[in-house]
């Protein structure tokens, strides 16, 4: 039996022929001139090479980031420079003026309250001073204290019938945003030491307390 196979049971061997491609149509061929190339602008070129310093000797880290010595090191702090603002000598005056008169009124409403207290002056008398509706809740407290010194002055207390003496020891008064002014004074009554704090708003050219506080 013959082993050999015949030539037409072998398989197709691929064309091994190389095709030529046919050049494409569209593409032309261009002259030297025509492919120089024109710089876009006139800047220098830079120098890589100078730029990233390849050409420097290597420092040691140390020395690389070491802070210059030459500028003077840089303190850092929170404390800020307040800005300082100038005011006219006649600004000054007023309100040197303004401050002592409401210092001077604060010490003369704070005593004429404390006389009221005690029964030696009419609390009437604070009505020209005292906004209204805050007069009518400092009566009731002025009456009580009279008539506990009218009780106790018919009982025949000791020290009943004797008038303390009274003395102004500090006065303060500040002024607000909205042009109001607080004020506060401490007073000695006898032996013993009170304060008194008030705000005063200015009604139709004259200053009026509308908050008062005794204690």
């Amino acid at each position: 039996m013959s082993t050999a196979l015949h030539e037409s049971s072998l398989p197709d061997e691929p064309d091994r022929t190389e095709k030529t491609r046919p050049a494409p149509s569209h593409l032309h061929a261009l002259s030297e001139q025509q492919l120089q190339i024109t710089p876009v602008s006139t800047l220098r070129a830079t120098n890589a090479r100078l730029v990233a310093r390849l050409d420097d000797v290597p420092r040691d880290p140390v020395d690389e980031y070491e802070p210059s010595k030459s500028a003077e090191p840089r303190r850092l702090t929170r404390a800020f420079s307040a800005r300082t603002t100038t005011s006219s000598p006649i600004a000054d005056r007023r309100y040197r003026q303004q401050l002592a008169s409401i210092k001077k009124m604060t010490q003369t409403i704070g005593a004429a309250f404390i006389e009221a207290e005690l029964g030696i002056r009419p609390y009437m008398q604070l009505s020209a001073w005292i906004e209204l509706e805050l007069f009518h809740k400092l009566r009731a407290r002025v009456e009580h204290s009279v008539n506990e010194k009218y009780l106790a002055a018919r009982r025949g207390d000791e020290g009943s019938k004797k008038v303390p003496s009274i003395e102004t020891l500090g006065v303060r008064a500040s002024p607000k945003a909205n042009g109001e002014w607080e004020s506060s004074m401490t007073i000695r009554v006898g032996q013993r030491a009170r304060a008194i704090a008030m705000r005063l708003q200015l009604h139709r050219n004259r200053w009026r307390v509308i908050a008062f506080e005794v204690g």
